[in-house]
């Protein structure tokens, strides 16, 4: 049992200022080590010395010493064991060194409180970030505090409660196939297709960047996703992003797409761009290898954006945006086009374009009043022979069952 005491030589030691001391066992009986822990009151004492005791017998006790570990160092503990794609991994490395270790890094876990966390994201917000960036940077952040309360470093996460932005709905913009292609001829010629292709499969950026010859059955006339162009940090003191291929976002992502015939031109025409035996469709002249998206917004597509006449915040995206509301508007089934974009959900779809769609209210009013319409209303529609219900005798009692 714990002990509650004062080591003090006052012969009144109720009344004396000297601290009160808490000696107790850790679980194990007596083979375990014993601790020691002072208190200004006796009142405080005897809290903390029962709540031990009822922790040890519920299996609640946690070593405090373990809390005392640094941030940053727990952080490294956590990443070792993480089973993440390399790109996952090197975004999360990004965003704890760019904005979580500069406030947390250097203090233990049991120093990390409530109103730290909520300050801390009001800095974010302060800065301007994103509320889908700073959603990203918190949940990495929350679930390694939960790591911790599961490794028995902490008692409890601090983030209970925490006001994050609120994530506005993504605004959908729809290039018409006159920009589209005003933006094609805009872009350097050896990058034209890549506006093409993306507007013509609903692609997403990385999957753009990562198309290849040995997926495309011009027979068919259908593309094959399973691949993209990931970013990853393959420096080991600062951060050179290298594109190199990773797996596609999800796994509705693996999918076929169909083609049509403007692709199969637009890739007929890109192939002066690509060396005999090649397989990725798009490369770097002065490299070889995979483009680098960042170099890609900079130096190619804005650019373009900026000579077609284009918003200056058009992005690579609305692409995406434009195929799948092009095919929405000509009547494809929302399943199809959800499976074509890789959504892992219909629901996604929906939620995204669903307002593209007036006409499909028009079509269900049509079709019921065509329905409705199509009905003999002249000819009875119930059994006239039954005895009129309002006609009933009520003095009649009940009807007898019959056997």
């Amino acid at each position: 049992m714990a002990s509650v005491f004062k080591t003090c030589e006052c012969p009144n030691k109720s009344r004396c200022p000297h601290a009160w001391t808490v000696r107790y066992r850790e679980p194990g009986g007596r083979a375990a080590g014993q601790r020691h822990q002072s208190f200004p009151t006796k009142k405080e004492a005897d809290a903390f010395a029962a709540k031990t005791e009822s922790d040890k017998v519920t299996g609640n006790y946690l070593d405090p010493n373990r809390a005392e570990i640094l941030f940053r160092d727990y952080v490294a503990e956590w990443l070792a064991v993480q089973v993440l794609r390399p790109s996952t991994f090197d975004h999360y490395q990004r965003n704890l060194r760019n904005h979580t270790l500069p406030t947390f890094g250097h203090l233990p876990l049991s120093a990390i409180t409530r109103p730290a966390v909520q300050g801390w994201v009001k800095r974010l917000i302060d800065a301007k970030l994103a509320p889908r960036t700073i959603h990203n940077i918190y949940g990495v952040f929350a679930g390694i505090i939960r790591a911790a309360v599961l490794d028995g470093r902490l008692p409890r996460t601090p983030c209970v409660g925490i006001r994050l932005p609120e994530i506005l709905k993504t605004v959908v913009r729809v290039l018409t196939p006159d920009q589209v292609f005003d933006l094609a001829d805009c872009i350097r010629p050896r990058y034209r297709f890549t506006v093409i292709f993306a507007y013509g499969t609903g692609t997403r950026q990385g999957e753009t960047f990562g198309a290849s010859r040995s997926r495309l059955d011009t027979q068919e006339r259908l593309y094959t996703v399973d691949r993209q162009i990931v970013l990853i940090n393959q420096s080991a003191t600062g951060y050179c992003a290298k594109p190199v291929f990773g797996p596609p976002k999800t796994k509705a992502g693996y999918r076929t797409i169909p083609l049509a015939q403007f692709v199969l031109d637009g890739y007929t025409e890109h192939e002066r761009y690509m060396e005999p035996g090649q397989d990725l469709l798009f490369t770097s002249p002065r490299t070889g290898s995979g483009i680098n998206r960042s170099y890609y917004a900079e130096r190619i597509w804005a650019p373009a954006v900026k000579k077609a006449g284009l918003p200056p915040d058009t992005t690579f995206h609305d692409l995406r945006h434009s195929f799948a509301s092009t095919a929405l508007a000509a009547g494809v089934p929302v399943l199809e086009v959800s499976r074509w974009l890789g959504h892992a959900s219909i629901t996604e779809t929906t939620d995204t374009y669903g307002h593209l769609l007036p006409e499909a209210t028009h079509r269900t009013r049509a079709a019921l009043d065509q329905a409705w319409a199509a009905l003999d209303h002249h000819a009875p529609r119930i059994n006239t022979d039954s005895p009129d219900e309002d006609n009933d005798d009520p003095d009649a009692g009940p009807i007898p069952l019959t056997a």
